[in-house]
């Protein structure tokens, strides 16, 4: 479905940041791969620096040792015509102590065409929601745009 599938890796390293209440580590977010790996780092398993956007409210994730967090990420939420939620989620510092994360992005090739799988689209219980479009338009579209909640998903809404 995917096709050759593109994978990217990003480390974040936060340092400990004196007034955390005054500066995000990462904007508000979706992600625009398909899936997202993320291991929160050796030494910050103290730190819960991942938020989540849950019911209006920001949710720290705390670290659990020797685990992965896995996100569902905007193709995900497109392919399934919006069944499954890419996560809204931020990056936020700590006052005392630093962190590293490490994630992976799991995504469709540049070339595929991604949109609602036909199965997941009834125009009576759940119309279709995304136009099928080209997963490299889309990328291009989500690199140059600035990180505003789930603002890049726009491209794809019918």
């Amino acid at each position: 479905m995917f096709g050759e599938a593109v994978q990217a890796v990003r480390m974040n390293y936060y340092p400990p940041c004196p007034r955390p209440d005054l500066v995000l580590g990462l904007s508000p977010h979706s992600d625009g791969s398909a899936l997202t790996v993320l291991q929160q780092g050796k030494g910050s398993a103290d730190v819960a620096g991942l938020q989540i956007l849950k019911d209006g409210n920001w949710v720290p994730v705390h670290p659990v040792p020797n685990s992965l967090v896995i996100n569902i990420g905007d193709t995900i939420e497109v392919v399934t015509n919006g069944k499954y939620k890419s996560v809204e989620h931020r990056a936020v510092t700590h006052k005392e102590k630093d962190r590293v994360s490490i994630v992976t992005f799991y995504a469709p090739s540049y070339e595929v065409e991604i949109g609602p799988v036909g199965e997941l689209v009834d125009q009576k219980d759940s119309p279709c929601r995304y136009r099928t479009y080209n997963h490299g338009e889309y990328s291009k579209h989500y690199v140059s745009s600035k990180l505003q909640g789930k603002k890049t998903l726009d491209f794809a809404k019918v």
